[in-house]
C-alpha cells in the first residue's frame, strides 16, 4: 500500500505554542509563540480555508539569566529542557492521533526534539516513513562533546538523527529519524563537527552555495524528492534565522548572507503544491530583539505559503 493511501494532508491545524527560551543563548525566545499570533495567526489562516485549533501555550519555563556556567562536553538546563519536552512530545502526538495538523510555535529550536519525536512515533505506527526539511542558516547537529556554547538549541537534529544525550535521545524509543530522508536548506554555518555528522550519516545539504548556484527551484525540488518520494507527509521544522538577517531582526542568532524573503516563500509554495505537508515547527522568534513585530509577521506569511497562499 501505498504511504498516500494511508495519510492525507489534514484542513485542520492544531496551534500548539511552545515558550521556551533556556536551550537558547539570548533571553525572549519564550515569547514568541504569543508574537505570532498577535500578528494575524489564526485570522490568515481560517482565510485559507483551515480550521485552527489553538491548545493555547505550555507551562513556561522560568528563564534564568544570565545563562548558568558552560563547560564543555556538558549542557544547561538538561534536566529542564527535557521535562518540557516531554509534556510536548505528548502534547503534539495527540493533535497527530486527532488527523490534525501540528503547528508548533517556539520557543527555540530546542522544540524540534519533541515534534520530531511524536511524528516519527505517530507515522511509524501506520508504517509511513515521514520526511524531514530543516531550514535554517544552522545544521543544529551539535552534541554534548562538541557544542561551543552547551546550548540544546544547537543539538535537536543530531538528537533525532541519534546521536546526544540520552535524556534527549530517549524520546525516540521506537527509532530515530532516517538521515536520507532527511534535508538541511539553507544552510551557511557549520562547525567543523558537524560538517563530519552530516559526511557520517550522508543527509543532503542544501547551502547557500547551492541555492546561488542551482537556484531555489531546483534545490527545493531536489529537497522534495529525497525527503518525500512517494508522497510521504513531510515535517517542517523552520527556524526564522534561515531568511537573511536584514529580513528578521528579532532572532537570537542572525546569520547574514541568507535565503532571500521571496525565495523563502518560493520554497514553502513548492511544498504546498504537493500537499504533503504533515506537521511544522516555526522557531526563533525573539520579540524582544525585533521591531515592531516584524519577524512574527515574516513567520506568519510563510505559514501562509506554506498552507496554500497564492497571488490568485
Amino acid at each position: 500500500m501505498q504511504s498516500n493511501d494511508l495519510w492525507k494532508q489534514s484542513d485542520a491545524i492544531c496551534v500548539i505554542g511552545a515558550p521556551i527560551g533556556i536551550a537558547s543563548s539570548t533571553m525572549g525566545a519564550s515569547l514568541g509563540p504569543d508574537a505570532i499570533r498577535l500578528a494575524g495567526l489564526h485570522r490568515h489562516l481560517n482565510q485559507l480555508g483551515y480550521t485552527v485549533i489553538d491548545e493555547g501555550n505550555q507551562s513556561a519555563l522560568e528563564e534564568t539569566w544570565p545563562p548558568i556556567s558552560f563547560q564543555t562536553g556538558s549542557l544547561r538546563y538538561p534536566d529542564e529542557v527535557a521535562t518540557f519536552l516531554k509534556i510536548l512530545k505528548d502534547r503534539v502526538y495527540a493533535a497527530l492521533k486527532k488527523k490534525l495538523i501540528p503547528l508548533v510555535l517556539g520557543g527555540d529550536h530546542s522544540i524540534a526534539v519533541a515534534s520530531l519525536a511524536a511524528v516519527g512515533k505517530y507515522y511509524r505506527e501506520l508504517g509511513i516513513t515521514p520526511g524531514l526539511i530543516w531550514f535554517d542558516a544552522h545544521a543544529d547537529l551539535n552534541v554534548p562533546e562538541t557544542t561551543p556554547s552547551g546550548n540544546i538549541h544547537g543539538m535537536p537534529l543530531a538528537v533525532a538523527l541519534g546521536r546526544g544525550d540520552s535524556r534527549l535521545t530517549s524520546f525516540f524509543e521506537g527509532g530515530f529519524w532516517d538521515p536520507s530522508r532527511s534535508v538541511l536548506l539553507g544552510v551557511r554555518s557549520v562547525d567543523e563537527q558537524e560538517a563530519q555528522i552530516v559526511k557520517d550519516l550522508g543527509i543532503r545539504v542544501f547551502t547557500m552555495k547551492d541555492i546561488d548556484v542551482k537556484g531555489m527551484v531546483t534545490c527545493v525540488r531536489e529537497a522534495l524528492d529525497i525527503a518525500s518520494p512517494n508522497k510521504e507527509p513531510i515535517h517542517v521544522s523552520f527556524d526564522v534565522d534561515g531568511i537573511d538577517a536584514r529580513e528578521v531582526p528579532g532572532t537570537g542568532t542572525p546569520v547574514h548572507g541568507g535565503v532571500s524573503y521571496r525565495e523563502a516563500h518560493l520554497f514553502l509554495e513548492l511544498l504546498a503544491e504537493k500537499e504533503i505537508l504533515g506537521s511544522v515547527d516555526m522557531v526563533e522568534v525573539n520579540p524582544l530583539l525585533d521591531h515592531g513585530n516584524k519577524t512574527a509577521e515574516v513567520a506568519v506569511s510563510m505559514l501562509c505559503s506554506a498552507f496554500g497562499k497564492t497571488i490568485f
